[in-house]
């Protein structure tokens, strides 16, 4: 369950590398604060090692989801795959768990094994709240109040259709909720470019986005709250007997302060 916590943005934690590469590591919120992540280079591809740590640094509040059975996701890009988290194609941008009462605030991902065909392919990208509200506005007009009502519309099997605005308040805080690989306009062109607004919020996603690309061992924390993130196309090395294959794989692993 998630659970209610009041983030200490100043809250610095200290990792220890026992391949002592640097001696010590910093876990900085002020500044995934101020641009939504920190890449921790060379931390090493160790999946306990990384639940101990952030089950220390968090008291205990990693995120238990059944969906993905347990507290660490682990996950490599597949052929046909139906999860979003395991095709090949592009991702879209998005918030974890973002249709929760109380989102995760962050998401540690660590990388196991990068793309075939890096560093060109299985990159990432993130987009901070700041950034995304000023273009939004500057280019389509719309303020964060705006966003704050203007929903876009997600629809699973099952069950009725329902709206969802793109940013939401949280502990007196604006945070995302957003998932545009799930969402549909409500409407059809709603702003003056003639645009609708989820082709408006991926334009301006893909105009303000951070990009950069993970190696084997380096571990990205990102805010969840704040920050939207995605990964971009990967791609699939096949073997020389035709059927076992190399991809993309990846732990990540969700937790409040």
């Amino acid at each position: 369950m998630i659970h209610d916590v009041d983030v200490d943005d100043g809250k610095v934690a200290r990792l220890k590398n026992s391949r002592a590469k640097p001696p010590s590591l910093e876990v900085d919120f002020e500044a995934i604060e101020r641009t939504g992540y920190q890449i921790i280079r060379d931390y090493g591809p160790n999946i306990e090692r990384l639940k101990s740590f952030l089950e220390s640094l968090s008291n205990g509040k990693l995120f238990h989801s059944e969906r993905i059975g347990g507290v660490v996701h682990q996950f490599s890009v597949l052929p046909g795959a139906k999860s979003l988290a395991e095709q090949a194609s592009c991702g879209g941008y998005h918030t974890d768990f973002m249709f929760q009462p109380r989102p995760p605030a962050y998401i540690a991902l660590l990388c196991l094994r990068p793309d075939p065909k890096h560093p060109v392919f299985g990159r990432n990208q993130i987009v901070h709240r700041d950034d995304f509200i000023a273009k939004m506005e500057n280019v389509f007009g719309l303020s964060e109040a705006d966003l704050k009502c203007a929903a876009l519309r997600y629809i699973f099997p099952g069950r009725p259709a329902f709206d969802v605005p793109v940013l939401d308040n949280l502990d007196g805080r604006t945070i995302f909720r957003l998932h545009t690989s799930l969402a549909q306009d409500r409407n059809g062109p709603i702003l003056r470019s003639g645009l609708g607004l989820k082709e408006a919020v991926e334009a301006v996603c893909s105009d303000v986005a951070q990009d950069f690309v993970l190696d084997r061992g380096d571990l990205l924390i990102m805010s969840n709250h704040i920050a939207l993130h995605r990964r971009s196309e990967c791609t699939l090395a096949y073997r020389s007997d035709g059927t076992s294959f190399d991809s993309r794989e990846i732990a990540s692993i969700r937790f409040d302060l």
